[in-house]
């Protein structure tokens, strides 16, 4: 359904007639509530009735796919005694428990989680921050499996870490990782200032906070890599607590990465509010394609509103919190921008402390409106402080998890989203980083765009959202246009007339073809491309459309045969390639094995440089 305010006039009088806002609160006719399911699926993880430090910090949860089968596996911290909690997905949103004999250690005092590939080998490794305790960075072994590499790594940080975020700010090709630091929180701890650590791409990092002006000292609470000036690398914004007090405190800050080089632009940005900030969503809320932030609050004071940065495009931002109608005046923690039912427009989850916690269901114009009740995702009444997105069951909406202190961990079943179509896009990455952390997706159907980023930890509060970008497209059957942005600006592609309601992989130029991702286009990959020719475009094709028209012809064949490595051979000698005449019908390959029928064709095991040589033989 489509969510509208009926009280701005630059709705078009159509529009007001066909979407009449429903009362806040209200059970929009229609609705299709989310279902409560964590223990029916197998998420069993209690969060312990008390955080750390006697203070309320909370703990956080992930989606992160661990073990690359393409649906998102959970991570989860906070229950006593320490022990991690790790579910494998299925497929179908239903978790096996992994929790115990994985290598990782009892962490009693985590407190955030992010996830990201940082030794470039395709999997997702775990960094956790403690309050109390170093900080543990787990590299991913496979099956389930991990190792303590935080010491030698150089980023067991101690003692104070609340949250964590990946990116490559430096645009080396490695995962670099900020880590907040609440300084004072436990005693010994008032003179750790927030981390900087740059990836040296060799299982270590070095401590460039200083040299990179990043080392804020205060009441860190939440850092979020993003790309506010869309000018392809990610820069950075921190949540600080108690921002509203200077000088002891410190607002909110903003650093605009220019090529590698972090520079604090706070001041008249818009963006420096002080508060007692705690979690950020991120995305863009407004539609213009341009990120927002939107921070969370104590609300008891009297500035104890929720404010709604919306991103102007020029480097500053305004506070519009009111009238977006989501000012919320309720202690809050975590929040997430998301399109729960999949209309084009993105939606608003909030975590709240002692109240219950609110969505706000948005549409073509401000105000939103709240109807957590209605859409059955306000949570247990303990205090609830985290939250995470992702299609846990494939089936094209966002569920959503969260955690409250004293219960088990809440799964919620998104159910109206399947009224309407989707597209989701994960992205294939360059050199190290495979997964393409920082990078952003636009996809316009008609003339509404939206805008997605990768990112990785930071996102929320304490936790991490899916890798996957995820677009409502209501009732359009295709995206019209996609424009992708790899990290650091380049490459970029334009692609057209994607499907929906199927999970896409985007491939930059450079791997186009390559379809078993060998570094090698050759007559595997040729195989892929005849299986894919000329058929409605389904996924695992799309790494063979170099014309980014959502198809397989002849057009991208000639891309193909300028990718392929080496000279295609030409079994009959009259200089046209045996695989192009194969496609093409012209001669039989009934084996399908990429050989014309009657002849063979074996390397004479020479080779000179890069190209092998190939010879010949006709039967008889």
């Amino acid at each position: 359904m489509t969510w509208c305010s009926t009280s701005r006039p630059a709705l078009p009088p159509a529009l007001l007639l066909a979407c009449l806002a429903p009362a806040a609160g209200a059970a929009p006719e229609g609705l299709a509530p989310f279902t409560e399911e964590a223990v029916a699926r197998g998420l069993v993880y209690v969060m312990q009735d008390h955080p750390q430090a006697d203070g309320y910090l909370g703990f956080g949860c992930a989606f992160a796919d661990l073990d690359g089968d393409g649906d998102e596996d959970v991570v989860a911290v906070g229950a006593a005694g320490g022990q991690v909690g790790v579910f494998e997905n299925d497929g179908s949103g239903h978790f096996t428990n992994r929790s115990t004999g994985n290598g990782l250690p009892l962490l009693p005092e985590a407190s955030g989680v992010a996830a990201g590939d940082v030794d470039g080998d395709g999997d997702l490794d775990l960094y956790f921050a403690q309050v109390g305790e170093p900080n543990v960075l787990a590299v991913n072994l496979g099956g389930f499996s991990f190792a303590d590499a935080s010491a030698a790594a150089g980023v067991d940080d101690p003692g104070a870490g609340k949250a964590a975020a990946f990116a490559d700010f430096d645009g080396d090709g490695w995962l670099d990782l900020y880590v907040a630091n609440y300084n004072g929180i436990v005693p010994g701890t008032d003179d750790l200032d927030n981390r900087l650590y740059r990836n040296l791409g060799e299982g270590t990092f070095e401590d460039v906070s200083v040299a990179q002006t990043v080392d804020d000292h205060g009441y860190g609470f939440q850092p979020v890599w993003f790309d506010y000036d869309r000018d392809g690398d990610v820069d950075l914004y921190l949540s600080n607590d108690r921002g509203h007090l200077p000088p002891l405190f410190r607002p909110n800050q903003l650093w605009r990465n220019d090529g590698g080089a972090l520079v604090n632009v706070s001041a008249g940005s818009g963006a420096d509010v002080g508060l007692f900030s705690m979690g950020v969503a991120c995305g863009d809320f407004d539609g213009n394609r341009w990120p927002d932030l939107y921070c969370t609050n104590v609300g008891d004071y009297e500035d104890g509103y929720n404010p709604l940065l919306l991103n102007q495009g020029d480097g500053t931002f305004v506070e519009s919190s009111a009238s977006a109608g989501v000012d919320n005046w309720i202690t809050s923690w975590g929040a997430i921008f998301f399109d729960f039912d999949n209309d084009g427009f993105q939606d608003l989850y909030v975590n709240n402390m002692f109240e219950p916690n609110a969505l706000y269901a948005c549409g073509a114009a401000f105000p939103c409106t709240e109807i957590g009740a209605a859409a059955g995702v306000t949570a247990s009444p303990e205090p609830s402080f985290g939250s995470a997105i992702a299609d846990v069951d494939a089936d094209g909406d966002l569920d959503l998890l969260v955690n409250n202190l004293g219960g088990n961990v809440e799964l919620f079943v998104n159910h109206e989203g399947e009224t309407r179509n989707w597209i989701r896009y994960r992205m294939a990455g360059l050199g190290a980083d495979r997964l393409a952390v920082g990078g952003s997706i636009d996809t316009r159907v008609g003339a509404a765009w939206q805008l997605r980023e990768i990112l990785a930890g930071g996102n929320g509060y304490l936790g991490q959202n899916e890798l996957a970008a995820h677009v409502g497209l209501d009732q359009a059957a295709a995206a019209d246009e996609i424009a992708a942005v790899w990290p650091g600006g380049t490459p970029t592609r334009t692609l057209t007339g994607l499907p929906a309601n199927r999970t896409w992989t985007l491939y930059p130029p450079e791997r186009l073809g390559d379809a078993d991702a060998d570094g090698l286009v050759d007559l595997d990959d040729f195989l892929v491309f005849a299986a894919c020719y000329e058929i409605p475009l389904e996924p695992g094709c799309e790494v063979m459309d170099f014309e980014g028209e959502s198809d397989v012809d002849l057009a991208d064949f000639d891309g193909f045969l300028a990718a392929y490595d080496g000279e295609p051979a030409d079994c009959n000698g009259n200089e046209v390639p045996d695989i192009l005449e194969i496609l093409l019908g012209q001669v039989p390959d009934e084996d399908g094995n990429g050989i014309p029928d009657g002849c063979q064709i074996f390397e004479d095991g020479f080779e000179s440089g890069d190209t092998t040589a190939w010879s010949v033989v006709f039967p008889g």
